[in-house]
């Protein structure tokens, strides 16, 4: 899932200017395990990451 989650960002992040898509990839990848299981601090983050990758 979580690899999903990564490729999704990708696609949606290719044509930003000076973007580092390995720090897309690693940003993602970090959210998405603690999306997992998400401590209630996190759960607004995680609505909102889950949303990007769903577009």
């Amino acid at each position: 899932m979580v690899g999903l989650m990564a490729s999704g960002l990708f696609l949606m992040f290719p044509s930003i200017p000076g973007a580092d898509l390995s720090l897309f990839r690693q940003l993602n990848s970090e959210l998405g395990a603690l999306c997992q299981e998400p401590p209630i601090q996190a759960v607004k983050v995680c609505r909102l990451h889950s949303r990007l990758v769903n577009r």
